[in-house]
């Protein structure tokens, strides 16, 4: 177990207390109720026994977690190996139909989250990028595209380009 790294998401092997870091506004050592099966994010690794640790998704205290009562699982978002990517072509039909349902349903944002934790393409929305060159012109361009690393990647592929950008507005 001595691969865990801060910031990695383990699962419980045991149902115990966990002791706190801090203690509360008396100067009391707090205790944190821990089931098995529960996801934990581990915030330091230093000790030899134990990993200061806080439940998944950044809710609540961080507390000592023994290192044996952990098991490493699979992270959210990282394929297994011999896996169909999120990306692949033979999936955009499925992430197509998702995008409909959640502008049907109204799950937009909550869409939009989990497809950028996945890594997966998202809905067509436009993305506000800053960019700032070497000279300190600062530029916000707006993108149409299914996540912020894909309208990142469309700018800077356009900047890249041989065509000259035309400048629109007022200016003209």
């Amino acid at each position: 177990m001595s691969g865990i790294v801060k910031g990695e998401i383990v699962i419980a092997t045991a149902t115990d207390y966990g002791t706190g870091v801090r203690a509360d506004y008396r100067g009391r050592t707090v205790h944190e109720w821990v089931r098995e099966g529960e996801e934990l994010e581990v915030t330091a690794t230093g000790h030899k026994l134990f990993l200061n640790v806080r439940r998944a998704g950044g809710s609540g205290p961080v507390f000592r977690w023994r290192r044996e009562h952990v098991k490493q699982v699979r992270q959210v978002g990282v394929a297994p190996e011999g896996a169909i990517l999120p990306d692949d072509p033979r999936l955009m039909w499925l992430w197509e139909d998702a995008s409909r349902l959640a502008d049907r349903f109204g799950f937009c944002k909550e869409f939009d989250r989990l497809a950028e934790a996945l890594g997966a393409p998202g809905r067509e929305r436009e993305f506000r990028i800053p960019m700032i060159d070497e000279d300190g012109i600062r530029i916000t361009a707006t993108v149409t595209a299914r996540s912020r690393r894909l309208a990142t990647q469309k700018i800077r592929d356009r900047i890249t380009s041989s065509t000259p950008l035309a400048i629109g507005g007022a200016d003209r």
